[in-house]
């Protein structure tokens, strides 16, 4: 089966008019600065988190030095696949960058799953999704050598924004953290990258030449 739902957003535009306005005005809206817990390792889960504007890393703790997971960005629902699963979350979201949440109500979004069939659906093929960019995260910046590991993360970076050139929330420092490999490995890949006519960056702005080449050495670096 196709996988057309690939964020939390286009899930819930299966919902019916009405029941999207009882859903939306029920929710609240809240704002998180850069570096800012969005949700804490730990803490229960008692609402939905929908991503509306920023960038979120997922880590296995709250201090920025520990083990990065992925990165999440706009119309993503924060920790979703620990909401119907467990009753706390089993890592932490801080904000990369400032951010805007909508805090969407657990009982009215399950009731809502359970009303609507084709929302039901939309949901488990976004659940899916959501499993094999977990999983995939964990292939690509395990697997791969630095320079595959910097690929994959620019090229997710490119399909989050939607273009070529994009300003990166990271430092070269926090970069090196969420791929794995040291600041130095970053700093030799992005020289190179910008030898061969692949990027070019001017501080955190990235602007990909030949997204292609750079694909390349997402799978096979």
């Amino acid at each position: 089966m196709e996988i057309i739902y690939p964020t939390g957003s286009t899930c819930i535009n299966e919902l019916r008019v009405e029941e999207k306005a009882e859903l939306f005005d029920s929710a609240k809206y809240l704002d998180f600065k850069l570096g800012e817990v969005v949700v804490k390792k730990g803490a229960p889960v008692h609402d939905l988190y929908l991503l509306q504007a920023g960038t979120v890393e997922l880590a296995l703790d709250d201090d920025r030095s520990k083990q990065s997971l992925m990165l999440l960005f706009p119309g993503e629902i924060i920790g979703i696949n620990c909401a119907y699963s467990t009753k706390n979350y089993r890592f932490s979201a801080r904000a990369l960058t400032d951010c805007k949440v909508l805090i969407i109500d657990y009982q009215l979004f399950t009731r809502l799953l359970t009303s609507n069939p084709r929302f039901s659906m939309a949901f488990i093929q976004y659940i899916s999704m959501v499993n094999e960019n977990f999983l995939n995260w964990h292939m690509k910046l395990t697997e791969r050598n630095s320079a595959g590991a910097l690929a994959f993360l620019l090229c997710e970076f490119e399909k989050s924004y939607g273009q070529r050139s994009f300003e990166v929330p990271l430092t070269r420092s926090d970069i090196a953290r969420v791929i794995g490999f040291s600041k130095e490995s970053v700093l030799k890949n992005l020289a190179d990258f910008r030898k061969e006519g692949i990027v070019e960056s001017e501080g955190r702005k990235i602007t990909i030449l030949n997204y292609e080449r750079l694909q390349d050495i997402s799978a096979y670096g």
